[in-house]
């Protein structure tokens, strides 16, 4: 009987010890970002006396986007439409204020705001809180 019931600890042991291996070995692997999102902008520059409001509209599929801007200089602002299509290499820019449109080439690169997939989990974070429910969000790092 005490044979028995010290081969079924060792069982229990060995299984207990294979799920604690199997739960540490577990790597994150990145998740899927969407391929088109919209988000707020707002930058602030205390020392040069300038401010940044607005949105921006990304598209990886069709590599472009939009970003619409209010800027707030210390002595005028001014309100920007930039539409910028990478395949194209073209840009187009409409300033509300001056009420006008400009075509010019576009010199930087597209920049994809997708997780690589080699990328290096560096852990999570929250944003906001997590002491009451629904007042902060889950953010993983990449």
């Amino acid at each position: 009987m005490i044979l028995v019931i010290l081969i079924s600890l060792n069982m229990f042991v060995i299984f207990a010890l294979c799920l604690v291996g199997i739960t540490v070995a577990q790597r994150p692997v990145p998740c899927t970002t969407p391929h088109q999102w919209e988000a707020r902008i707002h930058d602030v520059d205390e020392q040069q006396h300038w401010r940044v409001d607005g949105r921006i509209s990304y598209d990886a599929i069709y590599q472009r986007e939009r970003v619409q801007d209010e800027v707030d200089e210390a002595t005028s602002s001014d309100f920007f439409d930039v539409i910028s299509l990478f395949d194209a290499k073209i840009e187009y820019v409409y300033n509300y204020r001056a009420r006008n449109c400009s075509r010019r080439e576009i010199t930087r690169q597209w920049r994809d705001f997708g997780i690589r997939p080699n990328a290096t989990s560096y852990g999570e974070a929250y944003a906001g809180s997590s002491s009451y429910p629904n007042s902060g969000v889950l953010v993983t790092i990449w």
